[in-house]
């Protein structure tokens, strides 16, 4: 069968997108999705989808691709960033959970998504391609749709002659490898507050922590390297 790259050129295609990047957070499961996916999700994409779309519009540094089979059902999805400048210029981006009303879940995920940002800026602080997002629906994996996704960015980045970076899981690790990313440092997220409600450290257990890793791949990968 084969498989067709598109590059989102309308809202409504992130109900498909979001509801892939669930199915594929989920197995294994990924703590930092339950973050950001919302409360509702399980019940309709559609929030979520909206937000997402929202983001993605008023960032002018966003490209979001996705692979579809001959039926077009989405099968995969991936964000690039493409920062043509310094994007920490005026320090690290904030992302308060607003999507989580008051209470110890909001607590946690802004917390975490502090921890989580704060770290660009000593490492990214330059021009630079990011892949923030990159998923697999878990029934179409290993059938090259993430590197097919892959070297779409890539091409572009080595185009412009910029360096990749991406915050992977140990599970992801292996992908990027076979891309010629290395690990540049350690990813570790958690949330400890003093005095936790009950209910905070049931949602912290759950929930963290997260361990991965910090990569990048400089301009042109190894084969850069070998001329």
């Amino acid at each position: 069968m084969s498989f067709t790259l598109h590059e989102v050129s309308n809202d409504a295609e992130f109900e498909s997108i979001i509801a892939v990047a669930n199915a594929g957070y989920s197995r294994p499961f990924n703590g930092l999705w339950e973050i950001l996916k919302g409360p509702s999700i399980e019940q309709s994409v559609d929030e979520c989808a909206s937000r997402y779309a929202l983001w993605h519009r008023s960032d002018p540094t966003s490209r979001w691709i996705y692979v579809s089979d001959t039926s077009g059902k989405v099968l995969g999805g991936m964000q690039w960033n493409i920062h043509e400048k310094n994007p920490y210029e005026q320090g690290a981006p904030k992302l308060p959970a607003y999507w989580w009303p008051e209470g110890d879940m909001k607590t946690l995920s802004d917390m975490v998504l502090d921890n989580f940002f704060k770290g660009r800026p000593g490492r990214m602080s330059k021009p630079h391609f990011l892949i923030s997002y990159c998923f697999v629906h878990p029934e179409h994996r290993h059938r090259g749709v993430a590197s097919m996704m892959m070297r779409w960015g890539l091409e572009k980045a080595d185009a412009q002659g910029l360096d990749t970076f991406v915050e992977s899981t140990e599970d992801g690790r292996g992908l990027y490898e076979a891309f010629d990313f290395v690990v540049i440092d350690k990813l570790y997220l958690d949330a400890e507050i003093s005095a936790p409600s009950e209910e905070y450290s049931k949602l912290r257990n759950k929930l963290l922590p997260l361990n991965g890793y910090v990569m990048v791949r400089e301009q042109g990968g190894q084969k850069e390297k070998a001329e």
